[in-house]
C-alpha cells in the first residue's frame, strides 16, 4: 500500500506526514495520530509496513468518522474497524 502525502474526506484535504513517533506521542504506545482542527495526520516512520499501514487505515477511519459520524465511534470501534478492514484488503490482494 503507498500512504499519499494527502487524502480528502468530504470537503476537507487531511496532509500526511511519516515521523518519529516520538515526535508526537509523548512516551505512550501511538503509532499514528490525526489533529482534526490543523487537518493533519501523522504517522510513526519507525513502526514495521504492515502496522504504518493499518495506522494509516485507522488515522483515515478517525477522519471519516469526524466528518461524516460526528466523531461518535469509541477509539476501540475504530481499532477494531481498522485491524479488520485492513485483514480483508491483504487477504484479498486488494493492497499489497
Amino acid at each position: 500500500m503507498n500512504i499519499p502525502k494527502q487524502i480528502k474526506v468530504g470537503g476537507h484535504t487531511y496532509n500526511i506526514s511519516l515521523v518519529k513517533g516520538e515526535d508526537y506521542s509523548k512516551g505512550r504506545d501511538n503509532w499514528g495520530k490525526t489533529y482534526h482542527s490543523e487537518k493533519k495526520i501523522l504517522i510513526d516512520k519507525e513502526i514495521e509496513r504492515t502496522q504504518m499501514e493499518q495506522t494509516f487505515i485507522h488515522e483515515m477511519l478517525h477522519c471519516v468518522d469526524q466528518v461524516y459520524n460526528a466523531n461518535s465511534l469509541e477509539e476501540e470501534e475504530i481499532t477494531r474497524l481498522a485491524e479488520g478492514l485492513y485483514q480483508v484488503l491483504k487477504d484479498n490482494r486488494l493492497i499489497k
